[in-house]
């Protein structure tokens, strides 16, 4: 019966294929609705073309889009110990207790930290993630890390997980003066201009840091305490590949990356009590 309630004359079906539901379709208009109209007898012949076109419609494969190319590439710090800058004069004591020879044990070489005081950075025409924001903590006095490295446009936001507050500031950088920043509160930074700056803190001499803005910098590794850094899903193309610790450039390297996993060369370097 149609929706009047009256009877269907020489006792017609009529089926209606209506729209498909929550399939993801790459073309609209290639969808096809069905309408079938036999007598009861034939209505199995009648409809097993429509159900056959239907079936072949949703087993075929819908088109991926392009993935572009991208892998991930690994390396490792091989850092020696810290030793005296040349042309230094050596102060006529030691800086902490620590420091001075008891004349029991042999005082032990000092270590660079690597999650600490490095890092690993890529740069190149690729481009980074725009606008994106960097969070670093302060804690015991110092913050974490120390080397900073950021894009042009991204936002340095810093933490204060220190019981005390600490007013950090980047002397000659437009918009980072001193600004006090109580326990467990944090302040923002965007940072607009390229170049290197020391971070320091008017509260606390030894609260130091370094921070450089790059206009190319496509990706930061993250660093492992063994050395070893990693950056994922590079996109393929040719970086410089660069290592910083505080304010000098350690190690810069070219590289290459394809759709294949990338292991770099070991970078081995001695490193001096002014962080070259």
């Amino acid at each position: 019966r149609n929706t009047n309630g009256t009877r269907l004359g020489h006792s017609e079906a009529v089926v209606r294929f209506h729209d498909l539901g929550n399939v993801d379709l790459p073309a609209k208009d290639s969808i096809s609705f069905f309408i079938v109209s036999c007598s009861l007898p034939r209505l199995s012949r009648c409809l097993a073309p429509a159900l056959l076109a239907s079936a072949a419609f949703l087993a075929a494969p819908l088109p991926l889009p392009a993935r572009a190319l991208a892998s991930d590439v690994r390396g490792q710090l091989v850092l020696g110990s810290l030793r005296e800058a040349p042309g230094k004069v050596k102060p006529p004591r030691a800086a902490y207790n620590w420091e001075l020879d008891n004349g029991v044990k042999e005082l032990a070489p000092v270590r660079v930290v690597a999650q600490r005081e490095l890092a690993v950075v890529l740069v190149g025409s690729g481009g980074g993630k725009a606008g994106e924001t960097v969070e670093v903590a302060v804690s015991g006095g110092a913050l974490l890390p120390s080397t900073l490295v950021l894009r042009t446009g991204s936002t340095l936001r810093i933490r204060n997980d220190d019981e005390i507050g600490h007013e950090l500031f980047v002397p000659g950088l437009d918009g980072f003066s001193a600004e006090a920043t109580s326990p467990n509160g944090s302040r923002s930074v965007h940072l607009t201009k390229v170049g290197s700056w020391p971070l320091l803190d008017r509260l606390a001499a030894h609260a130091r840091a370094h921070l450089h803005v790059l206009a190319d910098l496509v990706a930061v590794a993250k660093l492992e305490p063994n050395g070893s850094f990693s950056f994922s899903d590079v996109p393929a193309g040719k970086y410089t590949l660069k290592v910083f610790r505080g304010g000098n450039e350690l190690s810069s390297k070219d590289i290459e990356v394809s759709d294949k996993p990338l292991t770099l060369d070991p970078l081995t370097f001695a490193t001096d009590k002014s962080g070259s």
